[in-house]
């Protein structure tokens, strides 16, 4: 028997309710509009779309962060919306994230170390000096040394502190990477750098990468399959080889002729630190 994806999305929708204002009644704001997607072990999916088209929302909704209205999120086969407290908490754990603004996502007044250092303490696991060893491990995976451990984020450049959030990311052995636009912030010898590692560390680790961006220069790079939502809607949904060569949507072709640049020979390149 084939094994469940590792995370789904079956019609889910997601609306929210506009406040009343002058002249203007109580709205129902429909964000997210019956959105299907499956992602496997060690595929890569991309979620692409401009500001404001549910991207967002999207990964809140698949972690039940936010309600659906309807459909339903699931994590390896199991519905976020019937399990209990402790059971949501535990399939939460096979999910990491990593975020748009590297430095804004880590804790200012803590250490790298510490910050690293957090999906272990809240799993309760291992002695002091084992998760100081298992910190240093990840750091170098991700190209830092060992004395980053003592540096704060404001020490850090843009790139440093994106592998920062990408070595915390993966520490706690997660099967789901979920990236919200994790690159937008870099600019461009930096942002093929982290895709660089970003694509490195998935093909490691087997890892599930589900790629929000709206970028698909970035998105062709790292994943198998593109999933294109506007407007709260997938308006298009295919391999990546077959969204570049021939794609089918009107809104996607506008995409691709705004498609940002990264050098692909740069983002399979280095992954020394930045």
């Amino acid at each position: 028997m084939n094994a469940p994806p590792l995370l789904e999305a079956r019609e889910l929708c997601v609306r929210y309710l506009r406040p009343a204002g002058w002249l203007r009644r109580p709205a129902a704001l429909e964000v997210l509009r019956g959105v299907n997607l499956q992602l496997a072990r060690g595929e890569g999916l991309a979620v692409v779309g401009e500001s404001g088209s549910g991207k967002s929302t999207l990964v809140r909704a698949l972690l039940r962060l936010v309600r659906p209205h309807s459909g339903q999120a699931l994590i390896a086969g199991s519905d976020l919306a019937i399990l209990s407290p402790a059971e949501l908490r535990a399939h939460r754990r096979r999910v990491s994230l990593v975020f748009q603004d590297p430095v804004a996502s880590l804790n200012p007044a803590m250490q790298v170390g510490r910050i690293v250092e957090e999906p272990l303490l809240a799993a309760g696991s291992a002695s002091a000096d084992t998760r100081r060893q298992q910190v240093a491990v990840q750091l170098e995976a991700v190209g830092l040394g060992r004395e980053y451990m003592t540096r704060r984020p404001h020490e850090l450049s843009g790139g440093q502190a994106q592998r920062v959030a990408l070595a915390r990311a993966l520490i706690a052995q997660p099967e789901v990477l979920i990236c919200d636009e994790p690159v937008s912030a870099l600019d461009m010898s930096l942002r093929a750098q982290v895709l660089a590692l970003l694509a490195q560390q998935c093909r490691q680790r087997s890892l599930a990468l589900l790629f929000v961006t709206h970028d698909l220069a970035a998105a062709r790079l790292l994943c198998e399959r593109v999933l294109v939502l506007r407007q709260g809607m997938v308006v298009e949904a295919a391999t990546t080889a077959e969204l570049f060569s021939n794609p089918q949507h009107a809104y996607t072709r506008e995409l691709l002729g705004a498609m940002l640049t990264v050098d692909p020979d740069a983002a399979r390149g280095s992954v020394r630190s930045s």
